[in-house]
C-alpha cells in the first residue's frame, strides 16, 4: 500500500511539473524562414490578455488586413502567410478582414468570439469564391504531449472536396473528412521526417503530395491547404522554447 501511495504521488507531481512547464513556456513561430517569439500562457494569463494572429489563406488577395473592434491590428499581410502573435486585452473580439490596395475598403468577412486569458488564437481568412470570403477564428493548442510532435490540417481550398490526409505509404488516415473552412483538430505523432498525401475523401485519388517535413519533438506544425483550381499549401510551426 505504501508503495502504491508513493507511486501515485510521484505521478501527480510529474503531471503537475509537466503542466507548469507547458504553461510557462515561450513559443517560437517559424514560417517561410522568418521566426518570432511570443510570451507564455502564464504571462498572458497574469496580464489578463489573450494572443491572436492573422493568417491570409487566400490566393488572390495579395494583401489583407485585420481589424479588432474597429481598430487596425494587422496590415498588409501577404497571401499564404501568417503574422506574429499580438496580445489582446479585449474579452470579446469583433474581427473584420479587409482587402489592402483596392478602391473598395468594405469588410470582406467578419467573425466574433470570446477570447480566454492566456489562450492563443488564429484568425484564418479564406476565399469561398472570387467574390466571397470567410473569416474563421480557431484556438491554437501548440504544445504537444511529452516527446511528441503535433500537426494540424486547415482546409482553405474552396474548390476542393472534403479531404483525407495520410502519410505517404501509410495505411490509415491521420485526418478524415476535413471539409472546407474547417480543420481536423490536432494530431500528435512521433517526431520524424514525414511526407503527406491529401486525398479526396473516401477514395485513393491523390489531390496533393506534401514533401517530407521535419517534425521535431515539442513542435506543432499547421498545414494550410489552399487554392481553387489547383491545390497548394503553406505551413507554419510553433515550438515550445526551453525554459
Amino acid at each position: 500500500m505504501a508503495v502504491s501511495i508513493r507511486l501515485g504521488s510521484t505521478l501527480l507531481i510529474a503531471a503537475a511539473m509537466l503542466a507548469c512547464s507547458r504553461d510557462d513556456a515561450k513559443i517560437e513561430t517559424t514560417s517561410k524562414g522568418e521566426t518570432n517569439e511570443s510570451p507564455s500562457a502564464d504571462v498572458t494569463d497574469a496580464r489578463g490578455t489573450a494572443m491572436l494572429r492573422f493568417v491570409n489563406a487566400t490566393e488572390e488577395l495579395r494583401f489583407a488586413s485585420l481589424q479588432l473592434n474597429g481598430t487596425l491590428l494587422f496590415d498588409s499581410v501577404k497571401a499564404a502567410s501568417v503574422t506574429d502573435y499580438r496580445e489582446i486585452d479585449k474579452r470579446v473580439a469583433q474581427l473584420s478582414a479587409r482587402a489592402v490596395g483596392g478602391l473598395d475598403t468594405a469588410s470582406l468577412a467578419t467573425d466574433n468570439k470570446v477570447l480566454e486569458d492566456g489562450n492563443r488564437y488564429s484568425a484564418f481568412l479564406m476565399s469561398e469564391n472570387m467574390t466571397t470570403r470567410r473569416l474563421r477564428l480557431v484556438e491554437d493548442e501548440v504544445i504537444p504531449d511529452s516527446g511528441k510532435a503535433r500537426i494540424r490540417i486547415v482546409h482553405a481550398a474552396s474548390g476542393s472536396p472534403a479531404i483525407d490526409v495520410r502519410a505517404v505509404n501509410g495505411t490509415d488516415n491521420l485526418f478524415s473528412n476535413v471539409t472546407f473552412a474547417n480543420d481536423g483538430g490536432y494530431r500528435d505523432v512521433e517526431p520524424a521526417s514525414l511526407s503527406l498525401q491529401v486525398r479526396e475523401k473516401g477514395t485513393s485519388k491523390v489531390l496533393l503530395t506534401i514533401p517530407a517535413m521535419n517534425l521535431q519533438r515539442g513542435s506543432a506544425t499547421t498545414i494550410v491547404i489552399s487554392g481553387s483550381t489547383k491545390l497548394a499549401y503553406f505551413t507554419f510551426t510553433d515550438t515550445m522554447m526551453p525554459r
